[in-house]
């Protein structure tokens, strides 16, 4: 994808939307449109998930109430699915968008949830939760049944970013206190060598957050305390880093989630500016959407983003009791 910032924003810490009678669009005319703005999510019934006849009845006998969004924070989308870590409510929301389904999960067995953080899902649909709190990752079926967790013993001091390796079956847990990403081999049950340790150096790490991965296996940390992205390769070797602390665009003031499109451009979302800021494969900067504020395109304490196969960005715009979904122009476009 072609560098697509221009020089007019530079002056500017984010690139105005632009309202047309149907669409709100990044960048400005005659820019070309790289991101549309498309919905903002609260409950089930946002992403046209609509309950069934009994199960409307039951929550009339039953007195139950809908589930809305309190405090979402990290979200992840496999296979027309949306997950959702909520700590506000302690619950982790999955939307099923396939299936017309939602569903929730509240702890393991007789553990409740305390501090849910980050939510990934391997080859088989399993589930796996971070909570920061209970200082473990809890790992269930794909129906939400409760399989095994890993905990206390492993060494994890504050799990927060999650994402699984599922070609390789390898998870990575990112360490926010020991300022390190945690490695288990999940086909041989065992710990694997962790990635990074807590300074400032290239290959050092200062409480990271959110991770992913892209299609390649590469690895890629939010290094939120030294306001830099940092990439390693399967093996765990650094291969590149970008980022500083600044008050404009193209630096970070708290950057938290992160996430690759197909083109290997990198989106990263910082609370204190309120946006999304798009980095080229190589750390260039591209665009800059979102600012602060409640309405459509706008965000009050933005934490994580994924992105789907089809090309939809969500972001949990945390404050807002919301997530908002954007969709990449770019995939649907022929080149």
């Amino acid at each position: 994808m072609k560098k697509y910032i221009c020089s007019a924003l530079l002056t500017c810490l984010v690139a105005l939307p632009v309202m047309g009678a149907k669409s709100l669009v990044w960048p400005q005319p005659p820019e070309q449109a790289r991101i549309k703005f498309e919905k903002s999510i609260t409950k089930a019934e946002d992403l046209e998930i609509k309950k069934g006849f009994f199960s409307k009845i039951w929550d009339f006998f039953a007195g139950g109430e809908e589930k809305i969004l309190v405090k979402p924070f990290g979200i992840h989308v496999d296979e027309g699915k949306i997950f959702v870590t909520d700590p506000g409510l302690a619950t982790l929301f999955i939307f099923d968008t396939d299936n017309n389904k939602m569903r929730t999960i509240q702890g393991y067995k007789s553990e409740k949830f305390i501090s849910p953080i980050d939510v990934a899902t391997d080859g088989k649909g399993n589930i796996y939760v971070t909570d920061s709190v209970r200082k473990a990752v809890f790992i269930f079926n794909n129906r939400g049944i409760a399989l095994r967790k890993i905990g206390k013993k492993n060494g994890l001091q504050r799990p927060t970013g999650i994402a699984v390796d599922k070609e390789r079956q390898i998870l990575y847990v990112s360490d926010t206190l020991a300022s390190e990403i945690k490695r288990y081999s999940l086909k041989e049950n065992k710990e694997l060598k962790p990635i990074g340790s807590k300074g400032s150096g290239e290959g050092e790490l200062n409480r990271p957050t959110f991770i992913t991965l892209d299609n390649e296996g590469k690895l890629y940390i939010c290094d939120s305390m030294n306001y830099r992205i940092k990439i390693f390769d399967r093996g765990g070797k650094l291969l590149s880093s970008f980022g500083s602390l600044g008050n404009t665009i193209g630096s970070f003031s708290s950057p938290r989630g992160i996430a690759v499109d197909k083109d290997g451009n990198i989106y990263v979302t910082d609370t204190l500016f309120n946006a999304v800021q798009i980095f080229d494969p190589q750390g260039n900067l591209l665009l800059v959407f979102g600012s602060k504020g409640s309405g459509p395109g706008e965000f009050f304490g933005p934490e994580d983003i994924a992105i789907s196969k089809d090309g939809k960005a969500f972001v949990t715009d945390s404050y807002n009791m919301r997530v908002e979904a954007f969709d990449i122009l770019s995939y649907n476009r022929n080149k």
